[in-house]
């Protein structure tokens, strides 16, 4: 049964608690147009619960930017496992920090979202406000301190891997090339590049531990270009998305630089740029439409307590190695 406050109905109605008691209780008390509009109010206030109690079947994911490939088959997944389960999906790039966190509760609030796909790294603070209003699961990218359930890979082990190809690849001097350090997957993809090469006993140039303000293709290029325009020159390159591998490859050929001969490239993703780049693109295969599809299914099943899905990834070895 549906129960509506008296306070709700007297606000709706324009009238006072009291008021709304008497209609209840003693409605010979009031007026014929008051206690219609009292009627009314509570009509439109039940009608309303029981559409918040039923039609919680709204999904937002948040993203931080579209025109990012990597996003696609992630967005896929979801769109996949939303359907599948009979929910629909909406996609918001609201760009998440204290200032737009409020406006942004508001609009789950009046859109009666059943919960929230996160595919930005948001601060623990954030996290703890933004879940107490709506079901929350992160997806690749995710804060490392929080408890909220999160569906990613383990980006170290995968970046250890990717570069492990590279020293097999014979060569001996070893670049970088990494997006904005605030974000989990720099970090630990940085971290998996270093322990591969203390491993095998090689000293790294810092100078060739490049960071991006983004992952920008025209960011990049010059900047490998200029790398490789100098006389001592990195011959190794492992590159935290396959667009910044595009770049290299791309530098490579504008100074004549044979690839796998003189330089190696090994990208990150498995997006489709690997493929159809020349020579194609060595890269970490991440299994983006499961997880986009796990996100969706974590969403529904989880208790909000802390519950990380790793999957795992793969070396898919192209021309570049």
């Amino acid at each position: 049964m549906v129960k509506v406050n008296a306070y709700e109905v007297a606000e709706k109605a324009h009238v006072s608690p009291s008021t709304v008691s008497r209609v209840l209780n003693h409605r010979s008390e009031v007026s014929v147009d008051t206690a219609q509009r009292v009627d009314e109010a509570i009509d439109s206030l039940k009608f309303r619960k029981r559409m918040d109690e039923s039609n919680k079947d709204l999904i937002i994911v948040n993203v931080s930017e579209l025109t990012n490939l990597f996003y696609t088959e992630i967005l896929e997944g979801t769109k996949a496992a939303a359907n599948a389960s009979g929910f629909k999906l909406l996609i918001d790039q609201t760009e998440l920090n204290i200032e737009s966190i409020d406006n942004f509760i508001e609009y789950l609030d009046r859109l009666n979202v059943y919960g929230v796909v996160l595919l930005n790294q948001l601060s623990t603070k954030l996290l703890n406000i933004l879940s107490k209003h709506t079901r929350v699961v992160q997806c690749c990218e995710y804060n490392m301190e929080s408890s909220l359930p999160a569906v990613s890979i383990d980006d170290c082990a995968a970046a250890k891997l990717a570069t492990e190809q590279l020293i097999a690849s014979g060569k001996n001097k070893f670049a970088i090339l990494n997006g904005p350090r605030d974000f989990k997957y720099s970090n630990e993809r940085e971290r998996g590049f270093k322990i591969a090469l203390d491993d095998s006993n090689f000293k790294f140039n810092e100078d060739w531990n490049i960071s991006l303000p983004a992952i920008s293709y025209d960011i990049a290029y010059p900047i490998v270009s200029q790398m490789l325009n100098s006389v001592n020159r990195p011959n190794a390159f492992f590159c935290v998305s396959d667009t910044l591998g595009a770049a290299v490859i791309s530098a490579a050929r504008k100074y004549k630089l044979k690839i796998p001969e003189d330089i190696s490239v090994v990208g990150f993703d498995n997006t489709v740029i690997s493929k159809i780049i020349s020579p194609s693109l060595t890269t970490i295969n991440q299994p983006k439409f499961q997880e986009g599809y796990s996100a969706i299914e974590l969403l529904r099943k989880s208790n909000q307590k802390k519950n990380h899905l790793f999957l795992k990834t793969e070396l898919i070895v192209r021309e570049t190695t």
